[in-house]
């Protein structure tokens, strides 16, 4: 029962991290989306500088066109931008906004939002790097308190079968 509790309460912390990481990246594809279907050019909806994805927290946004090729990017990874696998673009046509954690390289892990548009996609994504210190230090929290927990209880146990000797000694 200790363990599961730790485990329920470190699967739910771990939880809403993971889901509120996906937030802002939300509301950027979906403003980003309308402001396209608006006529809005896609280079005048992507930030100016460049988010060097293995070692920047900022958030960036990828718009590409219908056949998925790059119109506008803010993402960089050793000089260029990184390609997602065309499948999370396809999916974002059946799907309001399709959430994935997209690794394009070994260390670098982002939450990416994608959503479709009549001319293409938009994908905003954001380091998830702090999400995931967050998520390992919650994880050794709850096992610490496991353990914690569990030693209380074996402490509780043999003090009680311990005194119940005593009184059963002392009766006799």
């Amino acid at each position: 029962v200790i363990v599961g509790m730790a485990g329920l309460v470190y699967a739910s912390v771990q939880q809403n991290y993971r889901a509120s990481a996906n937030d802002p990246q939300i509301q950027m594809a979906q403003d980003a989306r309308v402001a396209l279907q608006a006529g809005t050019p896609a280079g005048n909806l992507v930030a100016a500088h460049t988010v060097d994805l293995a070692s920047s927290l900022a958030p960036y946004m990828i718009i590409y066109d219908a056949q998925g090729q790059v119109m506008a990017s803010s993402a960089s990874l050793n000089g260029t931008t990184p390609t997602i696998p065309p499948g999370v673009l396809t999916s974002a046509k059946h799907t309001d906004v399709n959430l994935v954690t997209w690794q394009p390289a070994v260390g670098v892990r982002s939450a990416v939002a994608v959503v479709a548009y009549p001319g293409g996609y938009v994908l905003a994504g954001r380091s998830i790097t702090v999400i995931e210190k967050r998520e390992s230090a919650t994880e050794t929290i709850a096992g610490a308190a496991a353990l914690a927990l569990l030693a209380a209880s074996l402490v509780g146990v043999v003090a009680s079968r311990w005194l119940l000797t005593r009184l059963d000694g002392t009766a006799a």
